[in-house]
């Protein structure tokens, strides 16, 4: 690999912490759906239990200056979808199913299957069961014709090569 001094590095790294606190369906208590303290121990587990980190793009900085990189910068996408139940039929439609494509609202399936799979990742069975609770609850109430606000939160981190 090589690298050219003088250059630019640049990171879009996911949060999804963030991410998944950036969710309003209109008419539902975001609690109900997205309980977040579970999930970031669940986040944080994974990372733990095989590496993979996906609250990443806050470290970028950090990683970035400790291997040397000068004027870091970041910032967070503006990217904001929203599903407005009166936008026209097939823009709504294909928002919509983009949406569901990314997992929003997923049908969480086989409630057993889906409760083993946390725990086996690090959850308690209670902490397991209300995440399937609050999934389910999520995947029943997001339709076609509801209202959305999501923010993905992309983390963008950039700086200057010095060799």
């Amino acid at each position: 690999m090589y690298i050219k001094g003088g250059g630019k590095i640049i990171c879009f790294e996911p949060h999804w912490i963030s991410n998944m606190a950036s969710y309003l369906l209109d008419g539902e208590k975001q609690s109900e759906f997205i309980q977040l303290g579970v999930l970031q121990k669940l986040f944080e587990s994974d990372t733990q239990r095989n590496g993979k980190d996906g609250n990443i793009g806050m470290k970028i900085p950090i990683y970035l200056s400790e291997l040397g990189v000068k004027n870091i910068e970041c910032r967070v996408s503006d990217k904001v979808n929203f599903l407005d139940s009166n936008m026209h039929h097939n823009d709504k439609n294909d928002l919509y199913q983009s949406l569901k494509e990314e997992g929003i609202a997923g049908d969480p399936g086989d409630k057993q299957q889906f409760v083993e799979r946390l725990i086996a990742r690090g959850l308690t069975y209670d902490n397991a069961l209300a995440q399937y609770e609050a999934a389910l609850r999520f995947f029943k109430a997001f339709h076609l014709h509801s209202f959305l606000v999501y923010a993905p939160n992309m983390k963008i981190t950039f700086g200057e090569i010095e060799c």
